[in-house]
């Protein structure tokens, strides 16, 4: 295989790995008519972001190493980043983390935003 070829097969290979990483799941549509405080943040954590951030929201994932993802236990980042912009980043996914405001109710975007504060 040329050196073209392997370059064109992991390019490929990681775009695959990064489009199949962050998609909302069944979870999200069980829980999109429930109040805030009916929604099962942690699970939606889990099947929607746990592959970047990781379960624990640390960011330990070869996923998450690869796209840069926020390590959300951080001191420092839960001090400096208000509730707003936490809101804001699930809502329209800075950098290469998708949007998710068409994909999760405000309901469940509240409910994801309070449970990444309890991360830390």
């Amino acid at each position: 295989m040329s050196s073209v070829s392997v370059r064109l097969y992991w390019l490929f290979a990681i775009v695959a790995l990064f489009l199949t990483g962050c998609a909302t799941h069944p979870l999200a549509k069980e829980d999109a008519g429930y109040p805030a405080n009916k929604v099962d943040a942690r699970g939606l954590f889990v099947e929607n972001c746990s592959t970047c951030h990781g379960q624990k929201g640390n960011a330990h994932t070869f996923h998450g190493w690869l796209v840069g993802a926020q390590n959300l236990t951080s001191a420092d980042w839960q001090s400096q980043t208000s509730d707003d912009e936490i809101i804001h980043a699930i809502k329209s996914g800075p950098r290469v983390m998708p949007a998710f405001n068409k994909k999760l109710s405000e309901a469940e975007i509240d409910a994801l935003a309070a449970y990444v504060r309890t991360l830390k």
